[in-house]
């Protein structure tokens, strides 16, 4: 998304009530270049009786991953928003103005690099000046999103200052949320959402498919159904949609990374109905659809997806018949296969938690497959592994949403019975339970909380709290 800072219509320059620059055709012009860089345009409109910023407008720039200000005249409104982007994130942020004002900028802006433009006398913007105006900006933001340009940002150009990044698992959450910040679509995509409407989901997926992607928020709002889908656990219709989105979307690592999760849902269901076959095919293809991201792009959050799929291919692994292909074992009998799906699990999840270890999501994963297989390598690990998973919950960021309060909550609650510390596992599961979240998230728990009790088996005591635990979570989860 880029977010663009700029005044409206035509402004003037002094009390003669003179016209100077039109805004609107700069705007169309700064809107072709960012588009043609391949990004959302979205613009703040200023009211012409000023006053401060709102709340919507704040939450757009921040949202944004490229910043377009225009310091022309030293709008006071623009000029804030610098800087609020100055101290808030370290992506690029384009300066642009019109040349014949650069000189009257506040001397602040002087050491900073800005992109100019030429408007005549009468404040137009001629076909030549727009032209070369979009094609600076597309290039300048094509270099930001390639990784060439320096940092823009003062604050950290002089200081060792570095603003916190969002934890790669949020990235979805955080895109779904600036939804409503992209007009109509984004609205009825939000609306169906919520009201959990997935008809209307289709029926805009159906609507938007068919447009060009030139018109603006199409990626957006693809994007917004797609991850939609998953919300409603839509897993089928989200494949589908998968292989119907333009290429540029599909090589995203977002779009990537979900349809492997996706695919690994289905997988699940596969093992389910006893169709184990399918299920290993939809796992291979996930894998594969994650061995297409960049090297560059992949986060804790690609580790965490995989180590996901390794995870339930052991569990599947363990749960088929003998004669099935793989060779299958059993829970009390895990073969080569099985105990090598594990084996990558564990791997993967702790590379996924050494890539952002304020991403504690693949940290305490590997910390219950460790508990799980149990070796004396293994403890001897967990000694180590436990206590620094714990203080990445401890220290994550405050919590935007009920769902994130609540994952941190549960993995508070997974650490203490995975260190035998009933105490704190009853507090936070009695924290757990005051949060409101949808139902499947306490069965997650319940899951892996089981899977925990099975590594307790010669503790009777374990097995007896555990299993306290894992029926009043699987009560909520049904709405007891």
């Amino acid at each position: 998304m880029c977010f663009i800072a700029m005044p409206f219509g035509k402004r003037k320059a002094d009390a003669l009530g003179q016209a100077i620059v039109d805004f609107d055709l700069v705007h169309t012009r700064l809107c072709e270049g960012a588009e043609a860089a391949g990004l959302e345009t979205i613009r703040a409109d200023f009211e012409l009786a000023g006053g401060f910023i709102h709340k919507p407008m704040l939450e757009r720039l921040l949202v944004a991953e490229y910043v377009i200000a225009d310091l022309t005249l030293a709008n006071p409104n623009v000029t804030y928003e610098v800087g609020v982007r100055h101290g808030s994130s370290a992506r690029a942020t384009l300066l642009v103005c019109a040349d014949r004002f650069v000189q009257t900028l506040p001397f602040d802006f002087k050491p900073l690099r800005v992109l100019t433009y030429t408007v005549t006398e009468n404040g137009s913007l001629v076909e030549e000046s727009g032209k070369s105006l979009a094609q600076s900006v597309c290039k300048v933001l094509t270099q930001a999103r390639e990784g060439q340009l320096p940092v823009d940002n003062p604050i950290m150009q002089i200081t060792a200052w570095k603003p916190a990044g969002s934890i790669e698992h949020s990235k979805t959450d955080v895109f779904l949320q600036r939804l409503q910040y992209t007009g109509k679509l984004g609205e009825q995509i939000k609306t169906a959402i919520l009201n959990r409407n997935l008809d209307a989901l289709v029926a805009i997926e159906n609507d938007i498919i068919q447009l060009p992607k030139e018109v603006s928020q199409v990626h957006t709002a693809i994007l917004g159904v797609y991850l939609g889908y998953r919300e409603l656990k839509a897993y089928e219709q989200m494949t589908l949609l998968f292989e119907r989105v333009p290429k540029e979307l599909q090589q995203t690592a977002v779009a990537r990374e979900q349809y492997s999760l996706a695919l690994n849902r289905l997988a699940e269901a596969a093992v389910k109905a006893k169709d184990f076959e399918k299920a290993s095919i939809l796992r291979r293809s996930a894998i594969a659809a994650l061995d297409e991201i960049p090297l560059e792009s992949v986060t804790s959050e690609t580790y965490g997806i995989r180590g996901r799929i390794y995870k339930a291919w052991h569990d599947a692994l363990c749960s088929a018949p003998p004669n099935r292909p793989g060779p299958e074992g059993n829970p009390h009998q895990e073969s080569d296969e099985s105990k090598a799906m594990l084996q990558k699990a564990i791997e993967t999840y702790e590379e996924g938690f050494r890539k952002d270890i304020r991403d504690s999501y693949p940290g305490v994963n590997a910390v219950t497959l460790r508990l799980v297989r149990g070796t004396k390598a293994d403890r001897s690990v967990l000694k180590t592994l436990l206590p620094v998973v714990r203080y990445s919950v401890d220290c994550a960021p405050a919590p935007k949403n009920n769902d994130e309060k609540y994952w941190q909550t549960a993995t508070k609650l997974e650490l203490a019975t995975a260190d035998e510390d009933w105490k704190v596992a009853k507090q936070m599961l009695n924290q757990a339970l005051g949060i409101e979240v949808a139902g499947w998230l306490f069965e997650t728990t319940a899951r892996n909380l089981a899977l925990q009790k099975t590594a307790f088996a010669s503790k009777p005591d374990a097995v007896g709290e555990l299993e306290q635990l894992i029926n009043v979570l699987n009560r909520k989860a049904e709405g007891k």
